[in-house]
């Protein structure tokens, strides 16, 4: 009999726990994007499935609202803590990968047989694809069209906006539509929303439309003080200042976040992703309708994708997972879930997208086809805010428009260059 029996007990239990470690081996994925508490419950209930389709393999959800998301991003970049896989948006793609902190997708896209680029919608991808670099796998691809308040429309006896509608349609729907009930000198319902918050939701699809260009073609240097755009957005800026169809600053935080739900506004441009917000309006009925067309029938087109953070020591099992965001199983939930328009174009061309509820949802799928992609660049925020903060003193009445738009180029022109001398050292 052995003269230790505890260490001869310990031993046998190390070779028994030696020899089971291998078959209980998991591997963790952390999965970080922004939302709603109901979305990412959702979300975790359709990660289920690819847990259980990929042994082996836990996935654990971090989100964080908007606001925060990116600060919180960059914190764990930093830190050299970032999750495994996350989602991204074409604002700050550029940037991380030009810092290197994206996983270049393109040799386990090639080596993936069952997946194909050219399944998903074109726009989407020009979004993730530069630099000889796929940084992303596709989610969504959206765009914009024109929501249309019917009881405003009818109370004011106009008719709804229909497909080939023009900008001077608009004034006029606009002008009929924007109206003083008690007559005390204050709107109860206006017009249109025409704002400077945002290129993609407001003011860049004018300056298209005009024949104009926010950027060159190698987007080196803006373009916002040429004919083509001034004229755009001096008319848009009009719809506030001059024809008074649109509510100033002041006048539309009276009215709360978004006037149209709110049902104080005729006419307002809006994402597809804004179709589930809608859908739950019960006060009025309301449409959608194509976005008024100028010189040419132009709509921004964007879309969400998915990375993985280029240090991730799980990168094969993090390949699986952005697959399974952009697969057929995962779109389709996406589809139904009314907050965007799917990238995998066999499902958004299919019934479970074209449901008919609510109607006009081909409206947004016609409009892709004729949609440009946003200028995206290093430092896009940067400059989208710096030509923000020149609009905002037109509305303001602070500034007329030519000499915003020519300040606006000088700052954006010196972001680009700054980009370009950084890529240069």
């Amino acid at each position: 009999m052995s003269r230790h029996p505890l260490l001869l007990l310990l031993f046998v239990l190390l070779l028994s726990a030696c020899g089971e470690s291998t078959s209980t081996s998991e591997t963790t994925l952390r999965y970080s994007r922004w939302g709603l508490p109901e979305e990412i419950e959702a979300e975790r209930e359709l990660l289920k499935q690819f847990e259980a389709a990929n042994p082996g393999i836990r996935v654990i959800v971090e989100y964080s609202s908007w606001s925060e998301y990116w600060n919180k991003l960059q914190a764990q970049m930093a830190a050299g803590s970032a999750p495994d896989v996350f989602l991204m948006g074409g604002t700050y793609v550029h940037d991380y990968a030009e810092r290197g902190q994206l996983e270049n997708l393109n040799a386990l896209a090639a080596a993936d047989e069952s997946f194909s680029l050219d399944d998903y919608f074109a726009r989407t991808n020009e979004v993730y694809t530069f630099d000889d670099g796929l940084w992303a796998l596709p989610r969504d691809c959206n765009t914009l069209a024109v929501y249309y308040n019917k009881a405003i429309f009818d109370e004011a006896g106009v008719p709804y906006p229909e497909e080939g509608w023009t900008w001077d349609d608009l004034v006029e729907k606009a002008r009929a539509t924007t109206i003083d009930r008690d007559n005390d000198g204050r709107n109860e319902t206006w017009g249109f929303l025409a704002s400077f918050e945002s290129l993609e939701v407001n003011w860049g699809t004018w300056v298209w439309q005009n024949g104009g260009a926010i950027l060159n073609d190698d987007r080196t240097k803006c373009l916002l003080d040429q004919p083509e755009a001034v004229e755009a957005l001096r008319f848009y800026t009009g719809l506030v200042l001059d024809e008074k169809v649109s509510p100033d600053t002041a006048e539309a935080s009276r009215f709360g976040s978004n006037m149209f739900l709110t049902g104080t506004l005729a006419m307002s441009m809006e994402g597809s992703w804004r179709l589930r917000a809608a859908s739950r309006i019960e006060d009025f009925e309301w449409g959608i309708a194509p976005l008024p067309r100028h010189k040419q029938a132009v709509a921004p087109v964007n879309g969400l994708g998915n990375s993985i953070y280029a240090k991730s020591k799980n990168k094969e099992a993090a390949w699986r997972l952005v697959r399974f965001l952009a697969s057929e199983t995962y779109q389709a939930n996406l589809a139904k879930s009314g907050t965007s328009i799917p990238a995998l174009k066999s499902v958004a061309e299919s019934d479970v997208y074209l449901d008919g509820n609510p109607p006009g949802k081909e409206l947004f799928l016609r409009q892709i086809d004729s949609g440009r992609t946003l200028p995206f660049t290093t430092g896009f925020a940067k400059w989208e805010d710096a030509i923000r903060g020149q609009l905002e003193l037109v509305w303001l009445g602070r500034k007329d428009i030519d000499t915003a738009l020519r300040d606006a180029t000088v700052q954006v022109d010196a972001i680009l260059a700054g980009n370009a001398a950084g890529e240069k050292q």
